[in-house]
Protein backbone atom coordinates (compact mmCIF):
# COMPACT_ATOMS: atom_id res chain seq x y z
CA UNK A 1 0.00 0.00 0.00
CA UNK A 2 1.12 3.38 -0.83
CA UNK A 3 0.59 6.76 1.10
CA UNK A 4 0.64 9.80 -1.14
CA UNK A 5 -1.64 12.50 -2.40
CA UNK A 6 -0.14 12.23 -5.78
CA UNK A 7 -3.11 11.91 -8.08
CA UNK A 8 -0.76 9.37 -10.35
CA UNK A 9 1.56 8.03 -8.41
CA UNK A 10 4.71 5.62 -10.16
CA UNK A 11 3.73 2.21 -9.44
CA UNK A 12 6.90 0.01 -8.04
CA UNK A 13 7.19 -3.30 -7.66
CA UNK A 14 8.47 -5.63 -4.80
CA UNK A 15 9.40 -9.01 -4.18
CA UNK A 16 10.24 -11.29 -1.32
CA UNK A 17 11.55 -14.08 -1.26
CA UNK A 18 10.92 -14.74 -4.90
CA UNK A 19 6.95 -13.91 -4.61
CA UNK A 20 5.80 -10.52 -5.96
CA UNK A 21 3.76 -8.62 -3.00
CA UNK A 22 0.63 -7.46 -4.65
CA UNK A 23 -0.46 -3.92 -4.36
CA UNK A 24 -3.22 -2.79 -2.19
CA UNK A 25 -5.49 0.41 -1.43
CA UNK A 26 -6.28 -0.40 1.90
CA UNK A 27 -5.39 -2.89 4.97
CA UNK A 28 -5.85 -3.39 8.87
CA UNK A 29 -3.92 -2.59 11.14
CA UNK A 30 -4.82 -3.88 14.82
CA UNK A 31 -8.33 -3.82 13.77
CA UNK A 32 -8.18 -0.61 12.35
CA UNK A 33 -8.48 -0.34 8.86
CA UNK A 34 -6.39 1.99 6.74
CA UNK A 35 -6.87 3.21 3.23
CA UNK A 36 -3.74 4.83 1.19
CA UNK A 37 -5.74 8.60 0.43
CA UNK A 38 -5.97 8.44 4.72
CA UNK A 39 -9.28 8.83 4.61
CA UNK A 40 -11.72 6.82 7.58
CA UNK A 41 -14.50 6.34 4.92
CA UNK A 42 -13.84 2.26 4.09
CA UNK A 43 -12.93 1.57 8.58
CA UNK A 44 -16.37 3.69 9.45
CA UNK A 45 -18.21 1.86 6.46
CA UNK A 46 -17.50 -1.66 7.90
CA UNK A 47 -17.55 -0.69 11.61
CA UNK A 48 -21.56 0.79 10.92
CA UNK A 49 -21.98 -2.73 9.31
CA UNK A 50 -20.42 -5.24 11.63
CA UNK A 51 -22.73 -3.05 14.21
CA UNK A 52 -25.69 -3.38 12.47
CA UNK A 53 -25.44 -7.11 12.02
CA UNK A 54 -25.17 -7.25 15.26
CA UNK A 55 -27.06 -5.46 16.67
CA UNK A 56 -30.02 -7.54 14.20
CA UNK A 57 -28.76 -10.59 15.86
CA UNK A 58 -29.45 -8.91 19.28
CA UNK A 59 -32.98 -7.99 17.97
CA UNK A 60 -33.78 -11.24 16.64
CA UNK A 61 -32.63 -12.98 20.00
CA UNK A 62 -33.52 -10.90 23.40
CA UNK A 63 -36.53 -9.15 21.99
CA UNK A 64 -38.76 -10.51 25.40
CA UNK A 65 -35.35 -10.28 27.72
CA UNK A 66 -35.55 -7.08 29.95
CA UNK A 67 -35.05 -3.91 29.07
CA UNK A 68 -31.35 -3.87 30.84
CA UNK A 69 -30.58 -6.75 29.69
CA UNK A 70 -30.80 -5.50 26.03
CA UNK A 71 -29.28 -2.54 27.14
CA UNK A 72 -26.23 -4.17 28.50
CA UNK A 73 -26.01 -6.54 25.58
CA UNK A 74 -26.17 -3.39 23.25
CA UNK A 75 -23.29 -1.54 25.26
CA UNK A 76 -21.05 -4.47 25.09
CA UNK A 77 -21.31 -6.13 22.14
CA UNK A 78 -22.47 -3.34 19.59
CA UNK A 79 -21.31 0.12 21.20
CA UNK A 80 -18.20 -0.93 22.05
CA UNK A 81 -17.03 -1.83 18.50
CA UNK A 82 -18.55 1.50 17.51
CA UNK A 83 -15.70 3.15 19.61
CA UNK A 84 -12.98 1.02 19.40
CA UNK A 85 -9.83 2.74 18.94
CA UNK A 86 -12.03 6.24 17.70
CA UNK A 87 -9.92 8.53 18.96
CA UNK A 88 -7.82 7.81 16.04
CA UNK A 89 -10.50 7.35 13.34
CA UNK A 90 -13.17 9.63 14.67
CA UNK A 91 -14.50 10.77 11.27
CA UNK A 92 -15.59 14.36 10.30
CA UNK A 93 -17.55 13.66 6.93
CA UNK A 94 -21.03 14.42 7.73
CA UNK A 95 -22.16 11.01 5.98
CA UNK A 96 -19.69 8.81 7.61
CA UNK A 97 -20.63 10.65 11.22
CA UNK A 98 -24.80 9.81 10.40
CA UNK A 99 -23.79 5.73 9.13
CA UNK A 100 -22.69 5.33 12.95
CA UNK A 101 -25.21 7.74 14.33
CA UNK A 102 -27.98 5.69 12.65
CA UNK A 103 -26.56 2.35 14.49
CA UNK A 104 -27.16 4.21 17.96
CA UNK A 105 -30.64 5.16 16.81
CA UNK A 106 -32.00 1.93 15.73
CA UNK A 107 -30.33 0.66 18.98
CA UNK A 108 -32.53 2.99 21.27
CA UNK A 109 -35.81 1.49 19.63
CA UNK A 110 -34.35 -2.02 20.23
CA UNK A 111 -33.71 -1.02 23.73
CA UNK A 112 -37.06 0.53 24.41
CA UNK A 113 -38.65 -2.53 22.39
CA UNK A 114 -41.11 1.15 21.01
CA UNK A 115 -41.02 0.70 17.12
CA UNK A 116 -44.53 3.05 16.63
CA UNK A 117 -42.82 5.76 14.91
CA UNK A 118 -46.21 7.76 14.90
CA UNK A 119 -46.13 7.55 19.05
CA UNK A 120 -42.25 8.99 19.60
CA UNK A 121 -39.28 9.63 18.08
CA UNK A 122 -35.95 8.43 18.08
CA UNK A 123 -34.41 11.47 19.63
CA UNK A 124 -37.07 11.38 22.21
CA UNK A 125 -35.93 7.88 23.05
CA UNK A 126 -32.43 8.72 22.96
CA UNK A 127 -33.21 12.05 25.54
CA UNK A 128 -35.10 9.41 28.11
CA UNK A 129 -31.99 7.14 28.08
CA UNK A 130 -29.56 9.56 28.37
CA UNK A 131 -27.43 8.53 26.05
CA UNK A 132 -25.30 11.29 24.51
CA UNK A 133 -24.38 10.95 20.68
CA UNK A 134 -21.75 8.67 19.42
CA UNK A 135 -20.27 11.79 17.99
CA UNK A 136 -20.13 13.49 21.82
CA UNK A 137 -18.28 10.50 22.90
CA UNK A 138 -15.39 10.78 20.57
CA UNK A 139 -15.13 14.22 21.19
CA UNK A 140 -14.82 13.62 24.95
CA UNK A 141 -12.46 10.49 24.09
CA UNK A 142 -9.90 12.89 22.05
CA UNK A 143 -9.83 15.29 25.09
CA UNK A 144 -9.36 12.37 27.72
CA UNK A 145 -6.29 10.98 25.46
CA UNK A 146 -5.30 14.47 25.42
CA UNK A 147 -5.26 15.08 29.36
CA UNK A 148 -3.26 11.58 29.42
CA UNK A 149 -0.29 12.42 27.16
CA UNK A 150 -0.15 16.17 29.11
CA UNK A 151 0.06 14.47 32.03
CA UNK A 152 2.38 11.67 31.01
CA UNK A 153 -0.30 9.04 31.25
CA UNK A 154 0.02 7.38 27.82
CA UNK A 155 3.84 6.46 26.20
CA UNK A 156 3.02 9.54 24.12
CA UNK A 157 5.39 12.51 25.09
CA UNK A 158 4.25 15.91 24.76
CA UNK A 159 7.31 17.12 24.16
CA UNK A 160 6.61 16.90 20.80
CA UNK A 161 4.10 19.66 21.47
CA UNK A 162 4.95 22.89 21.07
CA UNK A 163 3.32 25.25 24.33
CA UNK A 164 1.68 28.50 23.33
CA UNK A 165 2.67 31.84 24.09
CA UNK A 166 2.23 32.82 27.87
CA UNK A 167 0.42 35.31 26.38
CA UNK A 168 -2.14 33.59 25.22
CA UNK A 169 -2.52 31.19 28.12
CA UNK A 170 -5.60 32.94 29.10
CA UNK A 171 -7.57 29.62 30.37
CA UNK A 172 -5.31 27.44 31.27
CA UNK A 173 -1.22 27.07 31.54
CA UNK A 174 -1.47 23.75 29.23
CA UNK A 175 -2.04 25.34 26.27
CA UNK A 176 -0.54 23.95 22.74
CA UNK A 177 0.12 26.26 20.03
CA UNK A 178 -2.40 24.83 17.32
CA UNK A 179 -1.13 23.74 13.97
CA UNK A 180 -2.01 24.56 10.29
CA UNK A 181 -2.50 22.21 8.19
CA UNK A 182 -4.03 23.02 4.57
CA UNK A 183 -5.58 19.45 3.20
CA UNK A 184 -8.56 18.27 5.25
CA UNK A 185 -6.85 15.01 5.87
CA UNK A 186 -4.25 16.72 8.02
CA UNK A 187 -6.60 19.37 9.19
CA UNK A 188 -9.15 16.46 10.70
CA UNK A 189 -6.03 14.37 12.23
CA UNK A 190 -5.91 13.96 16.02
CA UNK A 191 -3.63 17.01 17.36
CA UNK A 192 -4.43 19.39 14.78
CA UNK A 193 -8.29 18.74 15.64
CA UNK A 194 -7.84 17.85 19.03
CA UNK A 195 -5.50 20.95 20.30
CA UNK A 196 -7.95 23.75 19.64
CA UNK A 197 -10.54 21.95 21.65
CA UNK A 198 -8.00 21.35 24.25
CA UNK A 199 -6.83 24.94 24.44
CA UNK A 200 -10.87 26.09 24.83
CA UNK A 201 -11.71 24.08 28.00
CA UNK A 202 -11.15 25.90 31.49
CA UNK A 203 -8.45 25.51 33.99
CA UNK A 204 -11.21 23.57 36.16
CA UNK A 205 -11.04 20.40 33.57
CA UNK A 206 -7.76 20.95 32.67
CA UNK A 207 -6.00 20.87 36.12
CA UNK A 208 -8.39 17.96 37.19
CA UNK A 209 -6.10 16.01 40.06
CA UNK A 210 -7.14 12.59 38.13
CA UNK A 211 -8.24 10.78 35.02
CA UNK A 212 -11.43 10.24 36.86
CA UNK A 213 -11.46 13.81 37.84
CA UNK A 214 -10.82 15.08 34.05
CA UNK A 215 -13.62 12.84 33.41
CA UNK A 216 -16.54 13.77 35.29
CA UNK A 217 -15.57 17.35 35.16
CA UNK A 218 -15.23 17.18 31.20
CA UNK A 219 -18.94 15.93 31.49
CA UNK A 220 -20.18 18.17 33.85
CA UNK A 221 -18.90 21.09 30.88
CA UNK A 222 -21.53 20.33 28.76
CA UNK A 223 -24.46 22.55 27.76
Amino acid sequence: MSITRIKNPLTRMYEMCGELLQQTGEAKYLGVTLSQDLKWSTHVNSTAKRANYTLNFLSRNLRFCPRQVRETAYFSLVHSSMEYAAVVWDPFRQKDIDALEMVNRRAARFVTSNYRRQDVSVTALLRDLKWPSLQTRRHDARLVMMYKITNGLVAIPSTRLTPAHARTRANHAHKYRTLQPKCDTAKFAYFARTIPEWNNLSAHVVDSPSLDAFKSRLLSSHP
